[in-house]
């Protein structure tokens, strides 16, 4: 949420351990009355306010294998959700609302840290440098957690995670790249680390990391990420660095006369 704007009263967080945030009280992961109606919220909310189908539901909470009553089982599940989140209000009144054939989130009256990371990312990828990055940064706070935290061995969780893991590392980078741009090495240096942990196999990721602890006058923090970039794809991938990684960390030694770090 932009600095100055007005917090919404009814926030879902996807983002670490599912958690439901409302003027009255605070659910996390176990107290939306079963593991079940908490993966139906996880599911809409990954439809980011887009219509989500009963059938598709069905197939991910009941991992291909729905009972033969799944509707009306569904529904009830969907009812005791809806009371959890907002006790005492009408099922059709609720944040969670009824469309033909399926449910999806009200994220006109829903903060959702899913879509707001979407959107940030979004008018980043837009901005010039000296906006996008405090945008960049913004949606990294946001995004500060695992993806799904909460349902480490459900294959859609699993998809969504990976999916968007492609998508952060991009927005780390992106981040790191436009600090570099803008002279602010300090400042590139950690996107650039979170985009290494997202993804220890892209090499980009860590070319940045190598420049951002260069420009920022950490050579031996360079030399480390470096060996640690290596020592990853020699064990993982079974190659070397990619030319341009070794010459960009070479080149930087030999401006002083020295040799690359063994």
């Amino acid at each position: 949420m932009d600095a100055g704007a007005t917090p919404h009263p009814f926030t879902v967080e996807v983002f670490g351990h599912t958690t439901v945030r409302t003027p009255q009280r605070t659910l996390r992961t176990s107290d939306f009355t079963g593991v079940k109606p908490r993966q139906i919220l996880e599911l809409i909310a990954l439809g980011r306010g887009e219509p989500v189908r009963k059938a598709a539901l069905a197939e991910q909470v009941w991992a291909g294998r729905p009972p033969a009553r799944w509707p009306v089982t569904l529904e009830s599940y969907v009812a005791l959700l809806r009371r959890a989140l907002q006790p005492g209000v009408p099922g059709l009144a609720t944040v969670l609302r009824t469309t033909a054939g399926g449910y999806r989130l009200d994220v006109e009256r829903v903060r959702l840290d899913l879509l707001e990371f979407d959107d940030v990312a979004r008018r980043a990828a837009a901005a010039t440098p000296e906006r996008a990055l405090p945008l960049w940064e913004h949606a990294l706070r946001v995004a500060d957690g695992t993806l799904l935290a909460a349902e480490p061995y459900a294959a859609w969780a699993t998809e969504a995670r990976h999916a968007h893991e492609q998508v952060l590392h991009g927005a780390a980078v992106a981040a790191a790249e436009t600090a570099l741009d803008l002279g602010l090495p300090e400042r590139a240096v950690a996107p650039a680390r979170r985009a290494t942990d997202i993804d220890p196999l892209a090499e980009h990721g860590w070319q940045v990391l190598i420049r951002a602890q260069l420009a920022a006058g950490r050579r031996a923090e360079a030399a480390h990420a470096f060996r640690t970039c290596r020592a990853g794809l020699r064990r993982d991938l079974g190659v070397e660095p990619d030319p341009r990684t070794r010459q960009l960390f070479a080149g930087a030694f030999a401006e002083r006369g020295e040799s690359l770090p063994a």
